[in-house]
């Protein structure tokens, strides 16, 4: 039984600024078929919206507070909340605190392809389509639009 140290997790490329990720579980680590990574997001950062065609995503928040996007839905997540990305859905994060939030990804394929809804470093401009959160069917699926309505 292979046993994995933290010294021996693989730094992955940065996808986009305030995000840090390292391979946990993968070919190189001996694994068939698993891929499991952390990802730690931080503070007034964003996972831009993103999907994988090829595979479902499962997200376990370790530490902190983040705000998961899936589809249209938003949602605050907690320590120990799961979030399920089924293949081909929109998903992604914004960490709205003052600390760092740390998730833990798990895909049941070594290379889950990615398609970004929103530029990895994309200006925030304000406008929620430059915050990661594009691909709204309606203005009422638009919550950070909504929540500024007076």
């Amino acid at each position: 039984m292979p046993i994995i140290r933290t010294n021996d997790r693989t730094r992955n490329e940065a996808i986009s600024e305030g995000l840090e990720s390292f391979s946990i579980v993968d070919a190189a680590h001996g694994s068939d078929h698993l891929r499991t990574g952390e990802l730690t997001v931080a503070p007034k950062t964003r996972v831009p919206r993103h999907t994988h065609t090829n595979t479902e995503e499962a997200m376990v928040l370790l530490e902190g507070e983040l705000q998961a996007l899936v589809g249209s839905q938003r949602q605050n997540i907690a320590p120990g909340d799961v979030v399920l990305a089924p293949a081909g859905t929109v998903h992604g994060f914004i960490n709205l605190s003052d600390a760092p939030a740390r998730l833990l990804y798990v895909f049941p394929i070594h290379e889950p392809d990615r398609v970004w809804t929103t530029p990895p470093n994309a200006p925030p401009s304000g406008f929620p389509s430059e915050q990661g959160l594009s691909g709204f069917r309606s203005p009422h699926d638009r919550p950070l639009e909504r929540e500024n309505e007076s």
